[in-house]
């Protein structure tokens, strides 16, 4: 984990201060309408990952080798068993670029419901967060719902810096680019990296903090894996008087939730079905690499251009998903259209059998359905169950019109 002495927010114009030594740092700038130059912080934690050495298997790939070997049932279920595969791979660029399209689409309600309560309720959301203060977002993809936030903080307070944490640099880069111009008064840091690995950030800092988790996220854990991170954080990162901003999609008509996540247009079941590829992309960049530590250069030469087998053919599935009233939770699957035989490359089968036991090829009936992510739903109770759980007070909540989702202001006493 990379580690940031003093993280001292970056102010508006300031160089660029290097920080850390896994930490890649970046900055760049760009005029607004009235002609002030603005700039935003890039700080890539990627790199803290990748320190693991050169012969080792990559985290996610090991995740990959682990999930699609092995069944287990869901949790809080005692059955069926599935293979599954990182909810993470639905996040590279292609999957942020349809979880876009996603939020746009009419089913989509909790977009729309997350947009009606912070333009109904903005002046009761800013009152919470001081001048002089941090507000982080997890997982910030587009933008789209944080601008209302940072248009309204822009106005009225001073001193505040806005950190966007994502995933994948390029869409970070894209979402900085084209709001940082507009926000004179709003500092901008872009943080690369899971959230383990970005937290790290903020472990030294005494500015107040607001962390902002908008969207359903952290509907995609189970109640036991929210609680473990938020208690993290809250433990390592927050300061007392400190708060965090939690959206939290409610219990309705299953019909309701199952429309979101099956829209006439085909976006969801894109984005599910795009998992495949970037498994896929990740397993044989990582053969590529293995193939050209044992080949000799005249050879690797020579195999230049040529294109390997797919390991997953994203054609061969389609896209399953069903809500389970019991649990509260819609779950998402990839199930094959037929039978089909998944194979290891030879370059790497030693290390998948390090990591699995065995480098068998897998075998998939037609039918066969993998796991990929779950969108949990809360009851009225479920916002105050989680600040017990975690040592926060509950300070306040916000519902859209309709009573679909809420936004909750938790605060570490």
């Amino acid at each position: 984990m990379a580690t940031v002495v003093d993280p001292e927010p970056t102010k508006v114009n300031a160089p660029v201060r290097e920080t850390g030594s896994n930490t890649s740092s970046s900055s760049s700038s760009s005029s607004s309408s009235d002609g002030v130059a603005t700039t935003y912080r890039f700080l890539d934690y990627r790199t803290a990952s990748t320190q693991d050495g050169q012969d080792q298997m990559p985290s996610l790939l090991k995740d990959i080798v682990g999930g699609i070997t092995t069944r287990k049932a869901l949790a809080g279920t005692t059955g069926p068993e599935y293979r599954s595969l990182p909810t993470v791979l639905l996040y590279d660029d292609r999957g942020l670029e349809l979880y876009d399209r996603i939020t746009y689409t009419p089913e989509y309600y909790p977009a729309a419901s997350e947009i009606d309560i912070l333009e109904t309720k903005i002046q009761e959301i800013v009152a919470e967060i001081p001048n002089d203060s941090d507000v982080i977002e997890l997982g910030c993809g587009s933008l789209r719902k944080t601008k209302i936030l940072l248009d309204a903080l822009n106005k009225q307070r001073t001193g505040v810096t806005y950190y966007a944490i994502d995933v994948m640099p390029q869409p970070l880069h894209d979402s900085m680019e084209g709001l940082s111009p507009q926000m004179s008064n709003v500092s901008f840091v872009a943080l690369c990296g899971t959230y383990e690995e970005v937290m790290s950030h903020f472990k030294k800092s005494s500015r107040r903090k607001t962390i902002v988790w908008l969207g359903s996220s952290m509907g995609n854990y189970t109640y036991e894996s929210a609680t473990e991170m938020l208690s993290g954080i809250v433990d390592s990162v927050m300061n007392k008087q400190d708060s965090i901003m939690i959206g939290m999609d409610l219990q309705k008509e299953p019909s309701i939730i199952m429309d979101a996540y099956h829209d006439a247009q085909g976006v969801t079941a894109a984005f599910e079905l795009n998992a495949l590829s970037h498994a896929s992309n990740i397993v044989a960049a990582y053969a590529q690499a293995k193939q050209e530590d044992l080949v000799a250069p005249e050879t690797r030469a020579r195999s230049n251009g040529s294109t390997p087998k797919p390991f997953i053919d994203i054609n061969k599935f389609e896209y399953f998903g069903e809500y389970d009233e019991v649990t509260g939770r819609h779950n998402a699957f990839l199930e094959a259209r037929e039978n089909m035989l998944l194979q290891w490359p030879e370059s790497i089968r030693t290390q998948v059998k390090e990591v699995c036991g065995n480098s068998y090829n897998i075998v998939l009936k037609r039918g066969e359905r993998i796991y990929i992510e779950s969108s949990h739903k809360y009851g009225p109770n479920d916002a105050k169950k989680l600040a017990d759980a975690t040592g926060l007070t509950y300070a306040i909540g916000w519902l859209d019109s309709r009573k679909y989702y809420s936004l909750n202001l938790f605060r570490k006493p």
